[in-house]
């Protein structure tokens, strides 16, 4: 399911990036394009202007100059007396080219009023615009002329610009080069993203399935002790008694687990409500350590509680979860003490925070368990022989720390066994 969903949302975020990309590519493509286009029509203007100054200044025409003149500046001249093309070394073009430029120009020029074909009215120059001439396979120009009144007649200076196409097809290449570079990071960073975005997704999909699976084992067990009770039961009524004690036994377990369960559900859903006050953490933790001692340790540890000189103060909280906290890491401890060793409860402030530490001497946790000691339905040894814990109490632990604003972590104790730290911000 993820997989698909995954592929079909890099599709949609680099597709959708893509036609942006595109877009942006198209727009600075247009404005290069007029930008350029711009540059070429003032540099022609400027040159058509340096053409007619020469022939206008010196009355002739200087092959040399003029045929460097288009080298340098990938231009054609072509210049009439009276309506007649003068020959001359610096015009390397065939003569059908320069017949479709001269006729396509007078043409572009009829059109803006000013005919090449005879002298200028007024006895004053006559100048076009920037004309773009395009000659199809012959390539496409721009042009300018200038039509200058003689003594004798007029003389028509014509000045063509050929666009360097190589130019322009080098800068569509490392456009579409750009472009392809870029789709390919866009579905590259796209396919990262996602991933990172749904790998949470994933996770939970798999904690989900493991917690219901967890959750499906450890119901299963209780039902199948009622079922076979209240069968037995049915069988041999003279048995009730022997039954029924197991059948309440199974039914307060499964109560225990419900609860639970709701409990973190709640969690999850951000709808598990705390009833903040001010919380005298000394106190609280002399009643759970009182509480423990006479309620909870049948396998009779040595419980000491270590408190500091100085009072621990207050912590902003819901005194009931505070104290199911401390019940909760008390009570592992505990199960987890081998009968006779001893455990360790101490409370110190540090900073900002104040912090609790259950130390015990058991077997210890190891580095990978500690990995997932928090994890729902998570057991250590993997057993499911213990039917008073069901592998949910640090889980729960872990959601009120995180709700008090504060965190909850393990170490291993010296000399043997685990302990876990609880900071509360003071």
């Amino acid at each position: 399911m993820f997989k698909k969903l995954k592929i079909k949302l890099i599709l949609l975020y680099g597709i959708t990036s893509s036609v942006i990309l595109t877009i942006i590519l198209v727009g600075i493509s247009f404005l290069y394009y007029q930008q350029n286009y711009e540059q070429e029509k003032a540099l022609l203007q400027k040159n058509a202007e340096q053409i007619v100054e020469k022939v206008t200044s010196d009355n002739i025409i200087h092959d040399t100059w003029m045929l460097q003149m288009e080298k340098d500046n990938h231009l054609m001249v072509l210049i009439e007396e009276n309506g007649k093309l003068l020959a001359g070394k610096y015009r390397t073009s065939k003569d059908s080219l320069k017949e479709l430029l001269v006729t396509e120009i007078k043409m572009q020029a009829m059109e803006e009023g000013i005919n090449l074909n005879r002298k200028p009215m007024y006895s004053r120059s006559e100048r076009t615009s920037v004309l773009t001439l395009d000659l199809g396979l012959q390539g496409s120009y721009l042009a300018e002329a200038i039509a200058i009144p003689k003594k004798t007649g007029w003389q028509n200076i014509m000045v063509f610009y050929s666009p360097r196409s190589n130019t322009q097809i080098s800068m569509i290449i490392r456009m579409i080069i750009i472009y392809f570079i870029g789709v390919a990071a866009l579905f590259a960073i796209s396919s990262l993203y996602i991933g990172r975005v749904i790998r949470p997704l994933e996770e939970g999909q798999k904690k989900q399935n493991a917690f219901v699976a967890a959750a499906s084992h450890e119901l299963r067990s209780p039902l199948t002790v009622i079922k076979t009770g209240l069968v037995s039961i049915r069988e041999d009524l003279s048995k009730a008694d022997q039954f029924l004690s197991h059948v309440e036994g199974e039914c307060s377990r499964m109560s225990r687990l419900i609860d639970d369960m709701l409990l973190l559900a709640a969690a999850d859903a951000k709808t598990w409500e705390l009833k903040p006050e001010q919380v005298d953490l000394e106190t609280l933790l002399i009643e759970c350590y009182d509480m423990v001692c006479m309620c909870l340790n049948q396998n009779q540890a040595d419980i000491s509680l270590d408190l500091p000189q100085k009072t621990l103060g207050t912590v902003n909280g819901d005194k009931e979860r505070i104290k199911q906290i401390l019940t909760i890491l008390m009570d592992n401890a505990i199960n987890h003490t081998p009968k006779g060793q001893a455990i360790l409860i101490k409370a110190y402030t540090q900073k900002h925070f104040i912090v609790i530490e259950v130390e015990d001497h058991g077997k210890g946790i190891s580095d990978e368990d500690k990995k997932h000691i928090f994890e729902r339905f998570y057991r250590g040894d993997r057993s499911r022989n213990d039917k008073k814990h069901f592998g949910l109490g640090l889980s729960i632990a872990k959601e009120l720390v995180e709700l008090h604003h504060g965190d909850i972590r393990v170490r291993d104790t010296q000399g043997g066994g685990a302990t876990f730290i609880v900071r509360f911000p003071s």
